[in-house]
C-alpha cells in the first residue's frame, strides 16, 4: 500500500515536471521572439535616425542656397 502511494506521488511529480518543462520552453520561445523584435526595432530606429540626420542636412543646404 505504501509502495503504491510512493509510485503515485512519483508519477504525479513526473507529470508536474513535464508540465513545467513545457512552460519553460514556451517562455523561452516568447523571450527569444521578444529579443528578435527588440533587435529589429533597434535597427529600424538607427536607420530612421540616419534618415532624419540626412534630411536635416538637406534642409540646411536648401536654406543656405542663395
Amino acid at each position: 500500500m505504501n509502495n503504491d502511494l510512493l509510485i503515485s506521488e512519483i508519477n504525479e511529480l513526473k507529470r508536474d515536471l513535464a508540465f513545467k518543462q513545457e512552460e519553460i520552453q514556451a517562455l523561452y520561445m516568447e523571450v527569444k521572439q521578444q529579443k528578435n523584435l527588440a533587435e529589429k526595432y533597434q535597427l529600424e530606429n538607427k536607420h530612421l535616425k540616419q534618415q532624419i540626420k540626412q534630411l536635416e542636412e538637406e534642409q540646411e543646404e536648401l536654406l543656405n542656397y542663395p
